[in-house]
């Protein structure tokens, strides 16, 4: 199977190639490559003859220094060249990473537990008030939200499978929240494999937690997380800091 993986120096891209890229025909997309994720007429030369899609292209996290107008240009408008040009392509399937920042889990959000795919997004619940993010923080969630979106317009209405893979902060564990890097991979290995069809599901991909309900994830896709013990210094926060930070 030919795929594109856009991201695919990033930290899960990387992995992911080194453990599966001989089970397919790996177009990568990186900016370290001068491959922009904004450059249309790129991508489309780049996903030219690609079967499937896996986006992992991003600011991944919140960055001291980006605007919102940097979240919004490679996370959201990113996404949607993405899922336009595989449109475009007849791309079967784009898996589609996304992130826990979904539920609000990020520095001075508050989020209520247990979370389920189903929950309302922050924006839908919270107040003001409540809240004690930096703009930053608040930039990284809502991008992701606005892109997990616009794959689902393309899902829901059967332009295009989507899968979205919401993890964990990937090889720590911050705010009691985790996946490993073996968990994620095998997640996005298995959204390849899968024989179903997904018109957008997204499912929580974490290590098994108490507060993070991966049942969907099971049952649906075949997740099957290892455990693993992380080091001290691979720990960032607890779930109860989040009262604190």
């Amino acid at each position: 199977m030919k795929i594109l993986v856009t991201g695919h120096k990033g930290y899960l891209g990387a992995r992911f190639v080194a453990k599966h890229g001989k089970d397919f025909e790996v177009v990568g997309y990186d900016l370290a490559d001068g491959d922009d994720i904004l450059d249309k007429n790129n991508l489309e030369n780049k996903m030219a003859g690609c079967e499937m899609v896996v986006h992992l292209a991003a600011i991944p996290k919140p960055v001291p220094g980006k605007t919102f107008d940097d979240y919004f240009k490679i996370n959201v408008e990113g996404t949607k060249n993405i899922a336009q040009i595989a449109e475009k392509l007849q791309v079967r399937r784009i898996i589609y990473g996304s992130s826990t920042t979904i539920y609000g889990i990020e520095v001075g959000i508050p989020f209520s537990v247990p979370i389920t795919e189903s929950q309302p997004f922050v924006s839908q619940y919270i107040d003001a008030s409540q809240l004690s993010s930096r703009d930053v923080d608040l930039s990284y969630h809502v991008s992701k939200v606005m892109a997990e979106q616009i794959m689902a317009w393309y899902g829901l209405n059967k332009k295009i499978q989507i899968i979205c893979l919401r993890f964990g902060p990937i090889g720590k564990v911050f705010l009691g929240t985790s996946v490993s890097d073996s968990n994620a991979v095998q997640a996005v290995n298995i959204s390849l494999n899968s024989k179903k069809e997904f018109w957008y599901q997204p499912f929580s991909i974490v290590d098994r937690l108490k507060h993070i309900d991966i049942s969907k994830a099971e049952q649906v896709l075949g997740y099957s997380p290892e455990d693993y013990n992380y080091p001290p210094e691979r720990i960032r926060s607890t779930l109860e800091d989040k009262a604190t930070l």
